[in-house]
């Protein structure tokens, strides 16, 4: 039993809970507890029960992928080039806000801060800030920002009121109280300041539900509710300019909470899709079982080196017969994950006959379909 970090509401029971005692993190490393998921119908939204300790695992331990300021997610294939995840974001922020000389811009939940040095890069006369819950990518930061322009754990006094925008990529499904972390916001932006939010969207990438450290996962419902109670009003809700993800753009009015009409129908088709996902996942791990079962003795492979793949290896029973991760990934290549080298799909060990694909299974046959250098394999694969 939790309270909901939106409305308050005490949520009773959960609609879905783990089977094993072993979770897998948006990092795609595994946590060992339940993965235990809320629902709070009135306002259509998701909420996981907190990891222990998570103010710590944020501090310290969340390290995404902070190597070098290079490393990213591959977003998507394009005619044969590579886009990552990073990247498209900044391309889709150009085409959606409108950058003025002499802007001030602040990227709260900033991580590394790749997106705003690469925004730098594009405008250099936009006047760029971060901050963060960590201080794990000082080091980074400093490489493009001075000192004053930075900060950890806490915001800096001077701050109050200064920003013409805010934006927040894939921070706010981290963050405990989100309503009071966008409250904080609004008193960070001037008078008719923007907010602009990147946060998962697990309609569309249904592999977020089972991600242990994602506390919270919106809806188009949900984020005009949490936008209101902030004070801010609804701009757009974009479910279409960035794969699995909500793009919400909000507007400063108050600092007080805005009155929030909650169309019904809007509603009651994500109850729908909840009850949808909820089945999803509470027997897909009996179908990895059974495929386990059916190719016994065969050595396989996990196509997917994320979230995905990684909960396809804490459901089998015996690890040891995959041989290996499969990823496009070249960041990932000469890597590990779960003690399994990832390879590039045209390394696959010839003696692998069986194939475990984890990926959004939205995409996963197109994908799969499009690897030339299997063409000619006879290989069992199990689509989720």
């Amino acid at each position: 039993m939790i309270n909901c970090a939106l409305t308050g509401k005490t949520l009773k029971k959960p609609i879905y809970e783990s089977q094993g005692n072993l979770s897998v993190t948006s990092l795609s490393q595994t946590y060992e507890g339940k993965t235990v998921v809320y629902f709070n119908e009135e306002i259509g939204h998701l909420q996981t029960k907190e990891i222990k300790d998570i103010e710590v695992y944020y501090d310290k331990q969340y390290q995404f992928f902070n190597q070098s300021d290079e490393d990213d997610i591959l977003y998507k294939v394009i005619d044969g080039k590579k886009v990552f995840r990073q990247e498209h974001q900044v391309n889709t922020l150009l085409s959606k806000i409108n950058f003025e000389a002499g802007m001030q811009v602040l990227d709260y939940g900033c991580a590394k801060g790749t997106v705003m040095k690469r925004l730098g890069l594009h405008n250099p006369s936009v006047e760029i800030y971060l901050f963060d819950v960590s201080q794990m990518y000082v080091n980074l930061w400093d490489k493009f920002l001075p000192s004053d322009h930075y900060a950890s754990y806490k915001i800096k006094p001077e701050w109050h009121k200064k920003f013409d925008l805010v934006t927040s990529f894939f921070a706010f499904e981290h963050a405990p109280y989100p309503v009071k972390e966008l409250r904080n916001i609004n008193n960070l932006l001037k008078d008719g300041g923007y907010f602009y939010c990147i946060v998962p969207n697990v309609f569309e990438n249904t592999g977020d539900f089972i991600v242990a450290d994602h506390v919270h996962h919106y809806s188009d419902v949900s984020l005009k509710y949490l936008l209101a109670k902030a004070g801010f009003e609804t701009v757009e809700i974009d479910a279409f300019s960035h794969f699995g993800a909500y793009i919400a753009i909000g507007k400063k009015k108050s600092q007080n909470s805005l009155e929030f009409d909650i169309n019904s129908q809007k509603l009651a088709d994500v109850v729908n899709a909840v009850q949808e996902t909820a089945n999803y996942w509470n027997t897909l791990q009996d179908k990895i079982c059974q495929f386990e079962q059916s190719v016994r003795g065969q050595k396989s492979a996990i196509y997917g080196a994320g979230v995905y793949g990684s909960f396809i290896a804490t459901c089998l029973e015996n690890l040891n017969n995959v041989q290996c991760f499969i990823d496009q990934n070249p960041l990932l290549h000469n890597t590990k994950v779960m003690g399994k080298d990832i390879h590039h799909p045209d390394d696959l060990p010839q003696d692998v006959t069986s194939i475990y694909v984890g990926i959004n299974p939205r995409i996963a046959s197109q994908i799969i379909g499009g690897i030339a250098s299997w063409k000619d394999k006879k290989l069992s694969i199990l689509y989720l």
